[in-house]
């Protein structure tokens, strides 16, 4: 029987509980008002950006993007003529001040995280904190996040619907046998083409809403997706421990074995010793 049968919204939940109820059990769950741990009290929409971050670029598909282009262009995507996605920014990198509005980004919840210290190197290995704009008809792809880290995704503005799969579900997926594949599935959950993909009929894919303020937690290794129902904003980062780190070095070598077992190997070493800092830190009192 799968581990988890819907996704439930907790409005006041206790660290504790987060632990022995989602973390442990790897049942995903949506936090109502995790955002109220942030000193900011802001309101994130789309004019918020404009005023305070309108000099900012991406280059999704290698095309610019101006600030106000996102905006427009995701304002009025629809599923026959959706904007470009995704259009992200690397916030530490990209936006460092938009930082001060997401204090403490770790919510209070998603810690320890190694990936908030400096020992671990920015951009990779799945370090990373990043400003997601979409609009109507964006999808990501289905997924199962690199590395085995947790996912956190909180709705800054509009709504985004996530999809997720329990554990024991691969085999309806058909995810790639290397790589970077084996964390992905080529199945479209609006149109699922069952002709090529017949055991999907099988999965049972789990939906829930995020509204502006929601935090999702996705444990690691939990197949998921998302799909826009409007203009919206995501903060995503991913979350690195004692709890998923063995895990995390046999991705990193299971990934590269392919292209160079030499490299391979030299990544998981660096990746054992780099972890080991990080928890003898945390066993010495460090904060993550």
């Amino acid at each position: 029987m799968p581990q988890f049968t819907k996704v439930e919204k907790k409005e006041n939940i206790s660290y504790q509980e987060f632990i022995e109820d989602h973390l442990k059990k790897r049942v995903p769950v949506v936090f109502k008002s995790a955002t109220a741990a942030w000193k900011s009290n802001k309101i994130f929409t789309p004019d918020f950006f404009r005023k305070n971050f309108n000099e900012h670029k991406a280059y999704p598909e290698g095309v610019e993007y101006t600030m106000d282009k996102i905006l427009d262009v995701t304002k009025n995507g629809s599923p026959e003529n959706p904007a470009p996605y995704p259009i992200l920014f690397e916030i530490p990198t990209h936006m460092p001040k938009l930082l001060e509005y997401l204090d403490p980004v770790h919510l209070n919840y998603s810690r320890p995280n190694w990936f908030s210290s400096d020992i671990l190197p920015y951009g990779k290995y799945g370090k990373n904190v990043q400003l997601f704009f979409g609009g109507r008809g964006n999808q990501y792809t289905l997924h199962k996040d690199f590395y085995h880290t947790n996912a956190w995704i909180t709705q800054l503005y509009g709504q985004k619907k996530l999809v997720v799969f329990p554990d024991g579900q691969e085999d309806y997926l058909y995810a790639g046998q290397t790589g970077y594949s084996s964390f992905m599935s080529p199945i479209n959950i609006l149109q699922p083409d069952y002709e090529k993909y017949p055991a999907y009929k099988k999965a049972t894919p789990i939906e829930v809403v995020l509204d502006p303020g929601e935090t999702i937690f996705i444990p690691n290794g939990i197949w998921h997706t998302t799909v826009g129902m409007g203009q919206n904003i995501s903060l995503i980062f991913d979350q690195l421990n004692a709890e998923n780190f063995s895990d995390w070095c046999k991705d990193l070598y299971t990934i590269k074995k392919d292209d160079s077992k030499l490299k391979a190997n030299a990544i998981y070493t660096m990746a054992k010793g780099l972890g080991g800092l990080c928890k003898m830190r945390q066993i010495l009192g460090a904060k993550f």
